[in-house]
């Protein structure tokens, strides 16, 4: 099956566009106001196997994937990935519009669970200044003592007012072992002595994405360690710029991601743009400040739910005409 969305003025509009690259055997399965173009959205299928199925079967789960449409519409998910995921989550046999968006977060992001991690290796947080890399270090350490594990906590933001502070208050209220680190020379002799099987975790100062001397020295300290970099990023970001922001710390070694904010922001293509456009896994989003159960770990399932969640919430507000 062949499934893309079109864009257009009107429906008339949208039927040519259909015809002219579907042919005349395509099926809309829906139709919705563009309320980025004031237009319309039509997604058309194309069976191009004729045993596949009949129209009726096609019609199967036709709810669930206008659920889907509007769900990525309302999170500002970019043209390209929504209609990746549509068609991904066309190929699923459920009418359970949150199973079909599970399984199109699968086919098209990758993954790698919090509650499924015992990693050996150091976890470096890296991301913009107020991504929230020192809460995230925080609520990491927090996980691990609830797991069992030891936690230690190494803090490089040794600039910005006040993080001292901040960082040494998460460690007394987590009785984690905490360390200060001027260069990968100190972070190198303080990981040594952390104790065998614990979670070290460290938190850096904010890193200019497009500063390329920036950029290549938190690459070069996360290697000399041997820490998976991992990038904190905010939700409610631009959906280019969160993707842009993605690819270059993946340039410089991240491979993993934890979203942050996600309580306080209701569009997250920003998150699904980064994920998908980096490439990387997704471990966790930060779902309250709560430092103690303020960080859930992430999988298809669960970031489906967080999807519809935010346009369960939104639906009153829109309905009376206030926008967020």
């Amino acid at each position: 099956m062949r499934l893309k969305s079109f864009s257009a003025r009107n429906v008339p509009e949208a039927m040519e566009k259909i015809r002219r690259e579907l042919g005349d055997d395509a099926v809309i399965l829906s139709t919705q106001p563009d309320p980025s173009t004031g237009g319309v959205k039509v997604t058309a299928a194309l069976e191009e196997d004729s045993h596949a199925g009949t129209l009726e079967q096609l019609s199967d789960g036709l709810q669930a994937i206008d659920d889907l449409g509007e769900t990525l519409d309302y999170h500002r998910v970019p043209p390209g990935l929504s209609d990746r995921l549509i068609a991904a989550a066309a190929g699923v046999a459920t009418d359970d519009s949150g199973m079909a968006l599970a399984a199109a977060l699968d086919a098209e992001c990758s993954f790698a669970p919090l509650s499924d991690r015992r990693t050996a290796r150091p976890l470096m947080l890296a991301g913009l200044p107020g991504a929230g890399k020192t809460a995230t270090a925080a609520k990491l350490c927090a996980w691990a003592k609830l797991t069992g594990l030891e936690a230690c906590l190494v803090t490089m933001d040794l600039v910005k007012a006040g993080a001292t502070a901040q960082v040494k208050a998460y460690s007394r209220a987590l009785d984690a072992r905490l360390d200060q680190a001027s260069d990968s020379e100190d972070l190198a002799l303080i990981i040594e002595e952390c104790p065998a099987n614990s979670l070290i975790v460290i938190d850096t100062i904010g890193t200019n994405p497009f500063d390329p001397h920036q950029q290549r020295q938190l690459a070069e300290t996360a290697r000399s360690v041997d820490a998976e970099l991992v990038l904190v990023l905010p939700a409610g970001g631009d959906t280019l710029e969160s993707a842009e922001i993605a690819l270059t710390f993946r340039q410089s070694g991240a491979r993993t991601m934890i979203a942050t904010k996600t309580d306080t922001s209701r569009r997250l293509g920003g998150i699904l743009s980064a994920a998908h456009g980096g490439p990387l896994a997704l471990i966790a989003a930060g779902t309250s400040p709560t430092i103690g159960d303020g960080l859930a770990s992430l999988n298809p399932v669960s970031l489906a739910r967080l999807l519809l969640r935010g346009t369960a919430e939104a639906a009153p507000a829109l309905a009376t005409g206030t926008h967020s």
